[in-house]
């Protein structure tokens, strides 16, 4: 026994060690050299080689100074082999360094000139452990026995697949050109425009495009053989952007249903956050071999048909998420994953609203009961400043964040909420390359409504506590309620049996009179502890 337990932990010591070498992450602190320099264009020059797995060709960072440096520090993985650096034009030196590479300029740069940077590279593309939470490439074959390739890198950053500036603080604000070479006939899906397709030998380039800011885990290309379908939708505002979806050829009698399920999608997510984000590309997406990722203008879907109705709604939550984070994730980022709960837990509370529209208010009610208890508060939703992408990444960034805009909805009402909630992603100071944090909406709410939801979000976000509410007996028919656990004051709705009002609690006692055990928040509209402590006789 003794001989197996010493095997299976040099076993599980070498998994772990490998697991751990290929534990990509990206954000943190931000590298001091590449503080100094901002990002503004990309462009991807691959080929795809679907039966050895690999990739080849080049990439050409446009960045602007930012200070004076003599290098421009770039991510990529040791993975691939880099044959030749070129600043300029001309060739450059360069040092590989772990996942890196670090570029040598012969002259010096005065701040706001730019620098292109191309890197010539290839190798084995490293394969997904787990898409999308554990990223990289997937490789599959469909049921025709085609080649399916998928790549997923949220949490891994775009280092494992091109050269970049791996940090989500800076996005190309100016776009990414990305021309994808793949064997003819297959397709490949990406972000933004289809500017052109060439065929030559055998292979086929195709040339997507995209003029928005792109953050990097949002670069994308799936490779498949696909079947399109387009129709043309018009946005809230009244402009035409198409809808494209990419499916595989044995799934082509679903594009109907997919299509009109996202049509609804759209319009569902526009009412309450405005319109449609990228309206002068396209609405897009395509099937891959993993589950889904919010990948701009092209999302990522695998839920595999799994629809369910809401109301008299065909949905399909998978769809309806990614699409969301069309606006909270790709119009607005965070530029520090610290506050990644801002696109994730937003979205989900996009997806929350959903029902509400379709299934109405009880349902909603309902929804938001059942998820909250299984919200456990097991770390804070904010770890730390300057996090990893796996240092903030946990499930309650999605549940909790969520849960927390619930509860401004309550403190605001609906009609202050839902303007301000609109006025945040509609506003060009927050969107489109302008990253955000936590203060920035937390101002933002402030500034716009006539509540300080300040210590709200500190001990919701920055904490694991949550409202202790003490309910005491006082006498025969007396009560008192107060929150023991806070500084300062929250509006709950108190049930008695006289009816339901509204109070402003706090760590001071506020007595009310009912014949029967008030009862506090009946809704849900809190994440709580409630404690009730009866007369002694």
């Amino acid at each position: 026994m003794k001989k197996y337990l010493i095997i299976a932990l040099l076993v599980f010591g070498c998994l772990k060690a490998n697991s751990q070498d290929d534990n990509w992450t990206w954000g943190g602190p931000v590298d001091l050299a590449q503080a100094a320099y901002d990002v503004k264009h990309y462009t991807l020059n691959l080929a795809v080689n679907p039966e050895d797995k690999s990739i080849a060709g080049w990439a050409e960072a446009t960045v602007a100074i930012v200070s004076p440096i003599e290098l421009i520090r770039l991510d990529l993985i040791d993975r691939y082999k880099v044959s030749e650096v070129h600043v300029d034009g001309k060739k450059a030196q360069y040092t590989r360094t772990k996942d890196g590479l670090d570029v040598q300029l012969k002259k010096k740069y005065k701040p706001g000139q730019r620098v292109k940077v191309k890197v010539n590279y290839a190798g084995i593309t490293p394969e997904a452990v787990r898409p999308p939470w554990q990223g990289g490439f997937t490789f599959a074959k469909d049921a025709n026995g085609k080649h399916w390739i998928g790549l997923s890198s949220q949490n891994e950053g775009a280092k494992i697949f091109m050269p970049s500036k791996d940090h989500p603080s800076d996005e190309p604000e100016e776009g990414v050109d990305q021309h994808i070479t793949v064997p003819a006939p297959y397709k490949v899906a990406a972000n933004g425009l289809l500017i052109s397709e060439r065929e030559n030998k055998g292979q086929i380039t195709y040339h997507w495009k995209t003029n928005y800011s792109i953050n990097n885990y949002n670069i994308n290309f799936t490779v498949g053989d696909f079947v399109k379908s387009q129709q043309n939708y018009t946005t809230v505002n009244g402009n035409t952007v198409p809808m494209v979806i990419y499916l595989l050829q044995q799934n082509e009698a679903r594009l109907p249903e997919l299509m009109a399920v996202l049509e609804n999608s759209v319009r569902t997510q526009e009412k309450y956050f405005g319109e449609y984000p990228y309206w002068k590309e396209k609405i897009g997406i395509v099937e891959t071999p993993y589950l889904g990722m919010e990948h701009q203008t092209i999302n990522a879907y695998g839920n595999n048909y799994r629809f369910t109705k809401v109301g008299d709604v065909t949905h399909d939550w998978l769809l309806y998420h990614e699409l969301g984070h069309e606006w909270w994730g790709n119009k607005v980022s965070v530029k520090d994953w610290a506050d990644f709960w801002i696109q994730e837990g937003l979205c989900t509370y996009g997806d929350w609203l959903f029902i509400e529209e379709h299934g109405g208010h009880e349902a909603y009610l309902n929804h938001v009961k059942q998820i909250g208890r299984n919200i456990r508060n097991e770390k804070p939703i904010i770890v730390k400043e300057f996090a990893t992408s796996d240092e903030a990444y946990h499930g309650e960034i999605y549940t909790k964040g969520a849960y927390v805009m619930h509860t401004v909805r309550y403190i605001l009402g609906d009609e202050v909420f839902f303007k301000t909630i609109k006025g945040f992603v509609t506003d060009s100071a927050y969107i489109h390359g302008n990253q955000v944090k936590t203060f920035d909406l937390q101002n933002y709410i402030n500034t716009n409504t006539n509540h300080d939801i300040t210590p709200l979000f500190d001990m919701y976000l920055r904490t694991t506590k949550v409202p202790e509410v003490l309910v005491k007996q006082t006498g025969d028919n007396t009560y008192t309620l107060q929150i023991t656990n806070i500084n300062f004051s929250l509006p709950m709705d108190v049930k008695t049996d006289s009816g339901t009002q509204r109070l402003q609690l706090s760590n001071k006692p506020v007595m009310v009179t009912s014949k029967q055990a008030p009862v506090v928040d009946e809704k849900g509209w809190y994440l709580k502890k409630v404690t009730t402590e009866k007369r002694s006789s």
